[in-house]
């Protein structure tokens, strides 16, 4: 089958296209034949050695050659084994099944939660990453995490689902958030900010998104109900708005202040740090405010089926920036790093019987 292999840190030239076996599904996996799978953070990161803790995450940014001290630190304190196919968010139809698998999901069209979970219910690998993934013809994965899908939407359209709106759903119900909550969102127009308007207005939450000048009308299409730019000065914009929750997947220097701009218990929850890891925290914030600060990484499973229920309900309205053909992953990563679009690139691959 045809694949994209990440042979290493580094790179562009660390991703080969090529032919590779095409996987057998062991005992409890079903073999899927991918439609389509997008593109995430996730795969620069772990690509260019982000998660190693002593990586130059403005090497990162240039998508220039790092200095990775060893195999041993990833961000899941697993060794990344290479070659390794990555593309965790997969969508396509089952072909095969291994034995112990429930024979009803043969030739069903599945969308795949990424996280693997151990006997303990606790998500302890991730697909793309720990094992192989979507960015190949065929993809073996646990039946266990495995949905049918019932849904009008085309695989390339489902496949902007999983990581992104995952880890919205993750932060929303970790942040406990309700009707009752005022939202602030940093980095509002991208994959994980474009799901967490359109989650938290499920949940009738009102939304203040951050985002670019040049993005402003596609977050305020997606239902935001105020929209500030990025370069105002937040504090003094938004100084007489009860923010209760701040869903952050930006980090860097907006970090500080987005916890004086938290009413007394409000709740911080953060999933990336693509404007960079280091912050400056003063402990005044924290304490005499009450706050809480949630890291949103590992989901329990209940959170992917929201999603799932989400999806074949018709209640998500996933956003397409660009499609790419497999062999043109180099391509697909350059779109992707810029940052100039709204939503999800996304590998198309064509489905044969």
């Amino acid at each position: 089958m045809n694949a994209v292999l990440l042979t290493g840190y580094g790179g562009p030239e660390k991703l080969v296209y090529t032919q590779v076996v095409r996987p057998m599904p062991q005992e409890g996996e079903v073999l899927i034949q991918v439609g389509a799978c997008s593109l995430n953070n996730t795969d620069l990161n772990t690509r260019t050695g982000w998660y190693t803790a002593e990586s130059d995450f403005e090497a990162v940014l240039q998508d220039t050659a790092l200095k990775v001290v060893d195999d041993s630190t990833a961000w899941g304190q697993t060794p990344i084994q290479f070659p390794r196919i990555q593309g965790a968010d997969i969508v396509g139809k089952v072909s095969d099944l291994g034995d112990n698998v429930d024979p009803s999901l043969h030739r069903q069209r599945v969308i795949v939660d990424p996280w693997i979970r151990n006997q303990s219910g606790i998500s302890d690998r991730y697909v793309g990453s720990e094992l192989d993934g979507g960015f190949a013809d065929y993809v073996a994965i646990p039946a266990s995490n495995v949905y049918p899908i019932h849904s009008s939407l085309s695989d390339v359209e489902l496949a902007c689902f999983p990581c992104a709106y995952s880890t919205a759903e993750n932060m929303l119900v970790k942040g406990r958030v309700t009707a009752a909550d005022t939202v602030l969102i940093m980095g509002a127009s991208g994959g994980v900010g474009s799901a967490l308007i359109q989650l938290c207005k499920l949940r009738q939450a009102n939304v203040i998104a951050i985002a670019s000048g040049s993005k402003k009308e596609f977050v305020q299409q997606l239902g935001a109900d105020i929209v500030c730019e990025r370069s105002q000065r937040l504090s003094e914009v938004l100084a007489d708005y009860p923010i209760t929750v701040c869903l952050d997947t930006v980090g860097g220097a907006y970090f500080s202040q987005l916890l004086k701009m938290l009413k007394v218990r409000g709740r911080y929850i953060t999933c990336g740090a693509i404007g960079g890891p280091l912050v400056e925290l003063d402990l005044r914030d924290l304490i005499y405010k009450d706050l809480e600060m949630i890291g949103a990484t590992r989901m329990e499973a209940i959170v992917f089926q929201n999603l799932v229920n989400y999806i074949n309900q018709d209640r998500l309205r996933p956003v397409v920036a660009k499609t790419f053909s497999l062999e043109q992953i180099k391509l697909a990563q350059a779109f992707f790093q810029h940052k100039k679009f709204c939503g999800k690139v996304v590998i198309k691959l064509d489905l044969r019987d």
